[in-house]
């Protein structure tokens, strides 16, 4: 089921291409939240979806447009909300 208010959290795979979106929760161990972070993936962030694949990886627009590919498994472990100008 596709969220459809801006209160809602989602896994990030559920977010469709173009959406924009803020990661709320990391629901994983200590070990890949460090490593999102390292990636600049932090609490609070907004990212947009360039591409999406079923069962590949994500591309995501993060700070000033530069794109990150994450994997499925580990998009599903990244909770988000539709930010408020997606509303």
């Amino acid at each position: 089921m596709i969220p459809t208010t801006s209160s809602q959290t989602f896994p990030l795979t559920f977010a469709a291409r173009g959406d924009t979106v803020s990661l709320i929760e990391i629901r994983d161990s200590g070990r890949l939240r460090q490593r999102l972070n390292d990636l600049g993936l932090n609490i609070g962030i907004s990212v947009r979806i360039v591409q999406t694949n079923t069962n590949g990886a994500l591309i995501l627009a993060v700070k000033n447009d530069s794109r990150l590919a994450i994997g499925h498994g580990m998009a599903q472990k990244i909770m988000v909300t539709y930010t408020p100008s997606e509303a």
